[in-house]
C-alpha cells in the first residue's frame, strides 16, 4: 500500500513538472503558431507576409526582392511585375511552399520569353522557408519567368529591364491554365514600377 501511495505521489509530481515545463517553454501566447505556418494562417504569419510582401530596394546592396508564396491553394509572386535598370540583381525569396524561378527559355524546356541574347536563369526547386536565389539581369527588354511546379495555377511573373521595346513582351495566349491571367501588362509595370499581388 505504501508503495502505491509513493508511486502516485511520483506520478503527480511528474505531471506537475511537465505542466510547468510546457507553460515555461510555450509559444508565447500564440496558440497553434509554428515555424511552418503558411502566410495567413495566424495573425503573426499574416503580419510577416505583409511585411515581406513590401517590395523594397535594399539600401545596403541595391537588390530587388520578389517573394514566392503558397497560401490557401494559391501559388504566387509578390510583386507580380517590376521594372529595374540593367545590371540590377533580383533576389527570389521562398516565403512558403516550394517554388522555382525559371526563365522562359528553350534551355529550360520553355518557349523563349526573355531577350534573345540574355542568359536564361533557373533557380531549381527552392523548398526551404526563406531560401533565396539571385540573378543579375543585364540585357534590356521583357523577361517572363515561371514556377515550373505551379505554371497552370498562374505562378508566373514579369520583369522589365530598362527599355521594354528593346525586346518586347511576347503574346501569352500559348501559356497553360491561368498563366496568361497573371502576366501583368508591360504598360502597368512601366507606369507603376512595381505591381503587387492583390488577387
Amino acid at each position: 500500500m505504501k508503495r502505491t501511495h509513493t508511486t502516485t505521489k511520483v506520478l503527480i509530481g511528474c505531471v506537475l513538472v511537465l505542466v510547468w515545463v510546457l507553460a515555461a517553454c510555450g509559444d508565447n501566447g500564440d496558440p497553434g503558431a509554428s515555424d511552418n505556418d503558411l502566410p495567413g494562417d495566424t495573425g503573426e504569419a499574416a503580419a510577416a507576409e505583409t511585411e515581406a510582401a513590401e517590395v523594397a530596394e535594399s539600401e545596403e546592396d541595391g537588390v530587388i526582392e520578389i517573394n514566392m508564396y503558397s497560401s490557401g491553394g494559391a501559388h504566387y509572386n509578390d510583386p507580380l511585375g517590376v521594372q529595374i535598370e540593367p545590371g540590377t540583381t533580383i533576389r527570389f525569396v521562398n516565403r512558403s511552399g516550394s517554388h522555382t524561378a525559371t526563365a522562359y527559355h528553350p534551355d529550360n524546356r520553355r518557349d523563349l520569353r526573355i531577350p534573345e541574347n540574355a542568359e536564361p536563369f533557373d533557380s531549381g526547386v527552392l523548398s526551404g522557408r526563406n531560401a533565396t536565389y539571385e540573378v543579375t539581369l543585364e540585357v534590356e527588354g521583357v523577361y517572363d519567368y515561371v514556377c515550373t511546379l505551379h505554371e497552370p495555377q498562374g505562378h508566373v511573373g514579369r520583369i522589365v529591364v530598362g527599355d521594354p521595346d528593346a525586346a518586347p513582351a511576347r503574346p501569352a495566349d500559348g501559356l497553360p491554365g491561368r498563366a496568361p491571367d497573371y502576366l501583368v501588362s508591360v504598360e502597368d509595370i512601366v507606369e507603376h514600377g512595381t505591381v503587387a499581388y492583390d488577387r
